[in-house]
């Protein structure tokens, strides 16, 4: 397979986070979060002005997988959507109380919520969409074998050197048998335990939200 380009061509990863349901203005009205509460975790990603040219527009199918990437004894979290013919990652510290909180909570309701936030000048301001994952206990949840209280700025320079080193682009496999990949994004989660390491990247806007067909 040829290398994936990044959907970000001005830095090799962006920063993602986790906000809820309640900040989004069609939440109430949106059959995609029927019977989910206000505080229900959202998965959020932000799409540079570049980067939002490639992602797919009207009917759209998508895929969530979720995994772990040891690395050094730390359970990087790997969470994985997948758009037609584009993949966004989210590097997490499974350690960590927000990460491991919002997790829980995903796989109590077996969906997972993701926003993609693009640019205020973009006609699409945002789209959301709600994946169904497994209610099954994964393997590295129970921690086994990893280091459970690695200093912060030891996890960030983990998360950071897999985002920087295109192994996931390189590893990259389609979770949708009709669509071949032509795009990656990779996103480093954000928490209040890695906040301050990352400089400047934070994506804190809360704009309306559209919802795709399915």
């Amino acid at each position: 397979m040829e290398a994936l380009n990044s959907l970000n061509a001005a830095q090799s990863f962006a920063v993602g986070d986790i906000t809820n349901l309640q900040q989004l203005s069609e939440f109430d009205t949106s059959e995609w979060a029927d019977g989910l509460p206000a505080d229900f975790p959202v998965l959020r990603c932000p799409i540079a002005t570049d980067g939002a040219n490639f992602l797919p527009t009207g009917a759209i199918r998508y895929e969530m997988n979720i995994a772990c990437l040891p690395a050094n004894d730390l359970p990087v979290m790997t969470m994985l959507l997948q758009l037609n013919d584009v993949q966004i990652y989210w590097l997490a510290d499974f350690t960590d109380p927000e990460v491991r909180a919002a997790y829980d909570k995903w796989k109590e309701a077996g969906r997972l919520p993701v926003l993609l936030d693009f640019n205020q000048s973009k006609k699409r301001d945002c789209t959301l969409c709600v994946a169904e994952i497994s209610r099954e206990r994964l393997e590295f949840e129970d921690l086994h074998g990893f280091k459970k209280n690695a200093p912060a700025d030891y996890v960030w320079k983990i998360m950071t050197t897999i985002a920087d080193s295109g192994l996931l682009q390189h590893v990259a496999v389609s979770v949708l048998p009709d669509f071949p990949l032509e795009r990656m994004l990779v996103n480093l989660l954000a928490t209040k335990r890695v906040e301050p390491f990352i400089k400047g990247r934070s994506h804190g806007a809360k704009p309306n939200a559209s919802f795709p067909s399915s």
